[in-house]
């Protein structure tokens, strides 16, 4: 036992270390960040630009079965876990928004939304209460132990044993990235197929593209979807190269985590994107992409058609690797068109021909006919 306290104590200073040093995907100042519990500067007052945290995920402490642990900290004799740690652990993103004091926490759009010094959360869309509140302690922010089940259990499978968080690594290989490569993946059965059916399968429509320009367009605040207002998406009959056409437009149009609306900000995250795109053709999709994995017709990945949504999950090695954490639009064969940090930063087509699209594809949705 003392051996294990030992190694905890010293991941976290190596986390303390490690993070640090560590930059945001977005690179944004270095003055602006989240509450973190290894020193980092907190935003100032009225700040209302977030920051994203260090993706890294070094430094936890590991024991002898691979699990990832996390320190345990008591605050008012409740048990709590410091954020950024699981944050890093999972491989989630995040933004600290100063003027709400909430973290925003997800894969490539935020599916949760922790409140400083508050019992409320939002987890897929939904408003939770949980037990205890979070805690903001100067730089820091921490959830209760007791908060992880309500929020995480989908997420990641863990124990707590003592003063320490327990979370167990995932079986298999992870793909790092999109050009991962993986023999397993090369079996017929996880091959993408188009629908031979598809009406709109041989039809192009072209447009101009906005980010070129270097502006939002003057009919944007009037199609964009607030995130408050009740989604009710149908299946309804649209040009679908038209409206893939339309976000074509947007390629190359930068990405950033938990974004607010386009015309505000400029960018989009992938819901952001599968949402505004949608919304140009009176079709509502709810904002994020596990909410949107809900709606519609299941389809096949043998029978593809243009404009189906396409969902995935983001792997890691502590996480379930069973959750939605990203969605794109199929624009035929074999190509998504979706907005993402990676490989590219922002709106952009990929082929997902590739052992990693093809491992971590979740399931396709018809939205549009």
């Amino acid at each position: 036992m003392w051996k294990r306290l030992k190694l905890a104590a010293i991941g976290s200073m190596a986390v303390v270390l490690a993070t640090t040093t560590a930059c945001g995907k977005d690179n944004a100042a270095p003055n602006h960040s989240a509450p973190t519990p290894n020193g980092v500067t907190q935003s100032g007052a009225g700040t209302a630009m977030p920051h994203s945290l260090s993706q890294a995920g070094n430094g936890i402490t590991k024991l002898g079965n691979d699990d990832a642990v996390l320190p345990i900290k008591m605050i008012n004799n409740v048990k709590y876990v410091a954020a950024n740690q699981l944050i890093q652990t999972l491989k989630f993103r995040s933004e600290w928004e100063a003027g709400a004091q909430k973290l925003l926490i997800g894969d490539n759009d935020a599916s949760f939304e922790l409140s400083a010094n508050s019992k409320k959360a939002m987890k897929d869309g939904a408003e939770i209460h949980v037990g205890e509140p979070f805690v903001k302690e100067g730089d820091a922010l921490y959830l209760p132990v007791s908060a992880i089940a309500d929020l995480f259990q989908d997420e990641m499978s863990y124990d707590v044993s003592g003063n320490q968080l327990n979370i167990h690594p995932s079986h298999g290989a992870q793909l790092e990235n999109e050009d991962s490569p993986d023999p397993s993946a090369d079996i017929p059965e996880l091959a993408f197929a188009d629908d031979p059916n598809d009406p709109f399968k041989d039809n192009t429509t072209y447009g101009t593209n906005p980010a070129s320009l270097g502006i939002q367009l003057n009919d944007d605040l009037q199609v964009w979807a607030s995130s408050e207002e009740k989604a009710i998406p149908v299946l309804k009959n649209i040009n679908i190269n038209a409206l893939i056409s339309k976000g074509e437009q947007y390629e190359g149009v930068k990405y950033k985590f938990g974004t607010g609306p386009y015309p505000q900000t400029g960018k989009f995250d992938c819901s952001t994107f599968t949402q505004y795109v949608y919304g140009k053709y009176s079709v509502k999709l709810p904002r994020l992409a596990r909410e949107q994995a809900g709606v519609g017709n299941l389809v096949s990945r043998k029978s593809l058609r243009k404009g189906d949504l396409m969902f995935f999950y983001v792997p890691g090695r502590f996480k379930t690797n069973k959750k939605v954490g990203h969605v794109g639009i199929y624009i035929g064969g074999k190509r998504m068109l979706h907005a993402s940090p990676e490989p590219k930063n922002g709106v952009q087509i990929s082929n997902i021909d590739k052992a990693y699209w093809k491992k971590t594809f979740l399931r396709a949705k018809r939205v549009v006919t």
